[in-house]
């Protein structure tokens, strides 16, 4: 990295270290700073962890994705429904890590269209997505809640074939199961289940969500 400094906070998980220190080594990145609840000193248990990376946005934008497969994550992808350029990670633990190249920017996707080739990538944004939102209900905020939980109907759960927009992180949760496992049935699709049983238990440690 240039001269800048690395700004980090006390009590971040090491994945989260060992993640900011790789982004700081690399040759095409300026600056990496801490943002977001994290930062403000606000976060809940579940809260993501916001990294903003400084230097060339399209270097550091080939960089992140080669750089976080290195180290095994359980989802990672490019946020579809942002201009702003940011790629999701959801680590073991679970703990999300979301890395945001300064400058970037990105076109916002259509809503998912299901299929084979796309299950996959729709059950590591529904987790992700899902993940993110149980720290927003930890602190409260029932309308952001409320408000996702239409979006993510309209983006992801109504072309997965879910009738209705869900009322609760829980009956989000239990839908989008049912869902996909006739997607999974009907397309000859195998899912990894480790990212979604971690998500869930995170969730029920929090009362968000049945046993």
């Amino acid at each position: 990295m240039g001269d800048s400094c690395v700004v980090s906070r006390a009590g971040e998980p090491d994945v989260v270290t060992v993640i900011r220190k790789a982004l700081a080594a690399s040759k095409v990145v300026s600056s990496v700073a801490l943002g977001g609840s994290r930062a403000r000193g606000t976060a809940t248990e579940l809260s993501d962890w916001d990294l903003y990376v400084g230097g060339d946005p399209d270097a550091v934008m080939a960089e992140i994705p080669v750089l976080v497969a290195s180290f095994r994550p359980l989802a990672a992808f490019w946020e579809p429904l942002s201009e702003e350029a940011g790629y999701m990670v959801v680590m073991a633990g679970p703990v999300k890590v979301d890395v945001f190249p300064l400058g970037a920017r990105r076109r916002i996707q259509p809503p998912w269209r299901l299929d084979a080739d796309s299950l996959p990538a729709i059950d590591a944004h529904f987790w992700d997505w899902t993940l993110w939102l149980g720290g927003k209900a930890l602190r409260g905020e029932r309308q952001l809640v409320a408000d996702e939980l239409a979006k993510m109907h309209r983006f992801l759960l109504a072309p997965v074939g879910v009738a209705t927009a869900p009322r609760s992180l829980d009956e989000a949760v239990a839908s989008y199961r049912r869902a996909r496992r006739r997607a999974t049935d009907s397309l000859g699709v195998v899912i990894q289940p480790e990212l979604g049983r971690q998500v869930s238990e995170a969730l029920q440690r929090h009362a968000l969500l049945a046993d």
